[in-house]
């Protein structure tokens, strides 16, 4: 749901912790939450390229990997930086909110779709445990900088200086905490 809040892992309104929870598997619940809370996560950049309904190309890279709270703040802070307020897909005028998944994600949108729009971008990022693996197709590149227009181009820009203040950031702290 963080990379991808219109599904569940099941299908729309279809999450695994939806089921979880319906069937009251607590210890699994618990025990994965035990789990995300020790991993290794990320901030995620997620793209998005609709010719048509259900006919999309993506691109999916992890921007920054760190702990989860590390994580969690380097969201709020490329977010401060940027001047976009990060907010929960519910919070979205016309975005599907299903009763049965919650999803309780902030992303930084730069550029959301509407629907029943095409050809129709959308960008943002988002925080997850650092499962999901960088993927783009060969073609992606070229059709995402022939369709970006000039403003999100130039929120692209101040959002990569934002995640390199971040970077850095971050490294001076782990490298002062060595010392």
């Amino acid at each position: 749901l963080a990379l991808n809040p219109r599904s569940g892992l099941f299908g729309p309104g279809k999450s695994l912790i939806t089921r979880l929870q319906r069937d009251r598997a607590t210890e699994v619940i618990k025990l994965a939450a035990d789990r995300m809370r020790t991993m290794p996560w990320a901030v995620y950049r997620v793209r998005r390229y609709y010719s048509a309904p259900a006919s999309a190309i993506r691109s999916v890279d992890r921007s920054l990997i760190a702990d989860r709270l590390v994580v969690q703040a380097a969201l709020e802070e490329i977010s401060d930086l940027v001047g976009v307020q990060l907010i929960k897909n519910a919070d979205i005028t016309g975005a599907p909110v299903r009763r049965s998944d919650r999803d309780t994600f902030r992303r930084l949108w730069l550029r959301k779709r509407s629907d029943g729009v095409y050809p129709a971008m959308e960008e943002f990022y988002a925080t997850a445990p650092a499962q999901a693996v960088d993927q783009t197709l060969d073609s992606f590149e070229a059709i995402w900088t022939d369709n970006t227009d000039k403003l999100l181009s130039y929120m692209e820009r101040r959002t990569n200086a934002a995640i390199a203040i971040v970077r850095q950031a971050i490294g001076h702290r782990a490298s002062d905490t060595a010392s």
